[in-house]
């Protein structure tokens, strides 16, 4: 059974396996190595303290999604940027509705707290999910990653 509930400091690990898994193991993969590194590095307790650190500071609401006591998927909104930050499913996951269920979960967070629209830089590895779930392509950009470089991303957009 699927249960999806608030995150807290003991999911940071799950959470950051999570993006790691499915940052390194998209089944198609528009990135070289060095750039998907920079995206997500390895998982260690310097990553998890730097994530812990970071967690919160912008008003964010991040559900994780959970399967027999393991983190199988996460997502982040923004509201007050109207921002879908995240939406990660582990790979060994996929295909399964999670993905599905968990943006349901955050775009019902994001009506709640009175946003009307939401947009999102998708990877190209995530173009396709997205406008299966209703988001409207809106151009090509780049997302920044931490390390200061960038990749090339999808920005796009959903009315609520």
């Amino acid at each position: 059974m699927l249960i999806i509930r608030d995150w807290t400091a003991a999911d940071a690990r799950g959470i950051l396996d999570v993006h790691y898994a499915a940052v390194h193991g998209a089944p198609v993969n528009y990135y070289d190595e060095d750039r998907l590194d920079e995206w997500s590095p390895t998982v260690d307790d310097d990553r998890v303290r730097q994530f812990l650190a970071r967690s919160g500071q912008e008003d964010e609401i991040t559900r994780v999604a959970v399967q027999k006591d393991v983190i199988v998927g996460f997502g982040t909104v923004v509201p007050i940027l109207n921002e879908l930050r995240a939406c990660y499913v582990h790979p060994r996951h996929n295909r399964q509705g999670i993905g599905k269920r968990l943006l349901a979960v955050l775009e019902d967070e994001a009506r709640t707290a009175g946003v009307s629209w939401l947009n999102l830089n998708s990877s190209l590895n995530a173009e396709d999910f997205y406008r299966t779930a209703g988001y409207t392509a809106d151009g090509l950009g780049r997302h920044r990653l931490a390390s200061g470089n960038s990749i090339s991303c999808v920005h796009m957009y959903k009315f609520l």
